[in-house]
């Protein structure tokens, strides 16, 4: 274990399969975290693929929450074989992959000041192999995160895979079901999320949805006093009164006051209310 600060929010991003999208519904759930000022951080404990690719998914996450791919995903833990992470780390002969030196790279790789949402994403699908001593549940059971992204191809199939993929899952942590690729005017595809909508108790047809579900799980603060919202004895912000505390992560806001009104701006989260330039 490590003192690294953990994320505010912890999201786990596991998929039915391999090549369901896990990464394109990632790296869109980050930018549209970030287009409204959220600050997200995203790591891929373990990454495997073909030599011939040009872009790696690191190299895609990176991009989308404007970090280094070698930050996302240490450089140690990619395997040039397209097979999960030990079975290619097997062919490379670099020894063995284990559970808890995945987890504390990710726990120690966090940044110092803890972003609003930290993402993990998973290899495969939920029961591939993530090291010689776990797969993609037992990871994670040892995150502990606050919601689970299950990633599932919206056609064919999908019914099948969700309903093995999800149960060991929701004995973990809520869990959001997004059908990648769905199309409305596609009769199998709205087939499947009329089915499994009765199957599961949280269901995203596009990642717009799922942005609901992830900004429903962020925490609030008072910006009369910086307390968590539910922790605020109330008769702290007077409705003249400037916003003084960041309504994101409860610090105290630089706030200007004009003849004509007044400015709040966190360090973090930019002017209140105001969308990202």
């Amino acid at each position: 274990m490590t003192s690294a600060v953990r994320p505010h929010r912890l999201i786990v991003v596991a998929g039915t399969a391999t090549e369901v999208g896990k990464t394109w519904v990632t790296a869109r759930l980050v930018e549209e975290l970030r287009r409204r000022r959220v600050t997200v951080a995203v790591r891929k404990p373990a990454q495997s693929y073909d030599p011939a690719d040009h872009t790696t998914d690191a190299d895609v996450l990176g991009a989308a929450s404007a970090e280094a791919p070698e930050i996302v995903c240490p450089p140690h833990r990619w395997y040039p074989v397209p097979m999960a992470p030990p079975m290619a780390s097997d062919v490379l002969d670099r020894g063995p992959v284990l559970i808890d030196e995945l987890l504390n790279e990710v726990r120690d790789s966090w940044p110092g000041r803890a972003p609003d949402v930290g993402i993990v994403e998973l290899a495969g699908g939920v029961r591939s192999p993530m090291s010689h001593d776990a797969d993609g549940v037992d990871l994670v059971e040892r995150l502990a995160p606050d919601l689970v992204v299950l990633v599932a191809d919206a056609g064919l199939g999908t019914i099948n895979a969700v309903r093995l993929s999800a149960p060991p899952l929701v004995e973990l942590a809520p869990v959001v079901v997004v059908l990648n690729r769905f199309d409305g005017s596609d009769a199998l595809h709205a087939a499947n999320l009329e089915w499994l909508s009765g199957e599961v108790s949280s269901l995203a047809p596009n990642v717009d949805t799922l942005l609901g579900a992830v900004l429903d799980i962020l925490p609030a603060y008072c910006t009369g006093c910086g307390l968590p919202a539910g922790d605020c004895p109330g008769g702290c912000a007077p409705p003249l009164d400037p916003p003084r505390h960041c309504p994101r992560c409860g610090r105290r806001m630089a706030v200007t006051i004009t003849p004509t009104g007044s400015t709040s701006r966190c360090r973090d989260h930019g002017e209140l209310g105001s969308p990202r330039d």
